[in-house]
């Protein structure tokens, strides 16, 4: 009987510690309240920050989607008409090459510890350049911890190892809040 009555307790207890464990990993999955970025989307507008993008454009809806419900918020431009070919004009008009773009109204500044390498239409340039080359806009390769690129109607200046981009640059791709913030100096949550 005594036997019998120890392996009881000792199942019971090896339920209750798998239930533990069970609820403590349940609860670590769930998804963390989310961050709210009102104060932060509202901020990039007002430091003249606009984000032009596609609705059908994945990288763009990415972009969005890390602002979670502030996304509404963002100074956002529609380019794509209903044809997903085609382009409005408001962003031919600000010679808008791709999906996301963000162009501020101030100057940015890019750290880089080697000079910013600038793409020519020239056959043998590397690829990222064949495919981003441009006529109407220097575009320059950031080395930064990825390619970053920047399409600038300037030359950049240099102060150290920052290279500084006059007001209106347009940097293509889905930026990091980080990125964001530093460039615009808008405050994250």
């Amino acid at each position: 009987m005594k036997i019998k009555q120890k392996t009881i307790f000792i199942s019971i207890i090896t339920l209750l510690a798998f239930g533990a464990i069970i609820t403590f990993l349940v609860e670590r999955s769930k998804p963390t309240a989310s961050v709210n970025y009102d104060e932060f989307a509202t901020c990039l507008g007002n430091k003249g920050a606009t984000f032009y993008g596609a609705y059908w454009c994945p990288h763009c809806n990415a972009q969005k989607e890390a602002f979670g419900s502030s996304a509404k918020l963002l100074p956002y431009v529609e380019c794509s008409d209903s044809d997903v070919e085609g382009q409005l004009q408001v962003c031919k008009d600000k010679k808008i090459m791709g999906y996301p773009t963000w162009v501020l109204s101030n100057s940015i500044s890019l750290k880089s510890p080697r000079d910013p390498y600038k793409c020519t239409n020239d056959v043998d340039e590397a690829q990222i350049c064949k495919e981003n080359y441009s006529d109407d806009y220097g575009v320059w390769i950031i080395d930064n911890k990825k390619n970053t690129l920047v399409y600038s109607t300037t030359n950049p200046v240099q102060k150290g190892d920052m290279w500084t981009f006059a007001p209106n640059a347009h940097l293509p791709g889905d930026l990091s809040m980080e990125v964001l913030s530093e460039l615009t100096t808008c405050k994250l949550p």
